[in-house]
């Protein structure tokens, strides 16, 4: 887990090098407030309420959401800023819970029409700062280790050569080709997450 956060806040923030200007930092704030507010709560669901069913009960979500904002249908919120905070708890109890604060907000995004370069800057923002607590309360716990390190400092290279494929990719991508792929890409990951509970 330590190793596949640090590689998550790099990405984010090779991403971040050329799409920040697009970021509405007051909203993330608000969507990482509440979702550290909320992320407790989420571990306590662990304790009465059985993990597979969290995901089972998640990943149908994402998909019903996901399918019905790809046929064309969508629910925008007036007051975006509002909304953002029962969208962060919800995050951040998912976080909490399943480790999957992702599919709350980019579907509230996709929901609100948001445009490609602001819908990357924004999941991608927001992503990043919970990335960097969470490496910090890794660090604390001495989790980041000899070994821990070592294979992060030969896959970042890796790494980085693919995030720089899919950037060049995702600019190729017009708004409507990126909200498709966004959403097959949720579809795929509520997909997964269900299967993932009932293996």
């Amino acid at each position: 887990m330590p190793l596949v956060v640090m590689l998550s806040l790099v990405t984010n923030i090779a991403i971040l090098a050329g799409a920040y200007k697009d970021a509405a930092v007051r909203k993330i704030w608000v969507l990482v407030l509440s979702s550290i507010a909320a992320a407790p709560l989420g571990a306590w669901l662990l304790l009465v309420v059985d993990a597979s069913v969290l995901k089972v009960a998640t990943g149908l979500l994402v998909l019903a959401y996901s399918a019905l904002l790809l046929t064309g249908k969508s629910f925008p919120v007036r007051n975006e800023r509002f909304a953002f905070v029962p969208v962060g708890i919800a995050s951040g109890l998912l976080n909490g819970s399943i480790s999957m604060s992702g599919p709350p907000v980019a579907l509230f995004l996709s929901g609100q029409g948001t445009g490609k370069a602001a819908f990357r800057a924004n999941l991608t923002a927001y992503a990043a700062i919970l990335n960097i607590i969470t490496v910090v309360s890794f660090s604390q716990g001495g989790l980041l280790n000899g070994n821990v390190m070592s294979v992060f400092g030969w896959t970042v290279p890796v790494l980085l050569a693919g995030v720089w494929l899919g950037i060049k990719a995702v600019r190729r991508l017009n708004e409507a080709a990126f909200k498709r792929l966004t959403l097959w890409l949720l579809i795929f990951s509520g997909l997964w997450t269900v299967i993932s509970a009932i293996r």
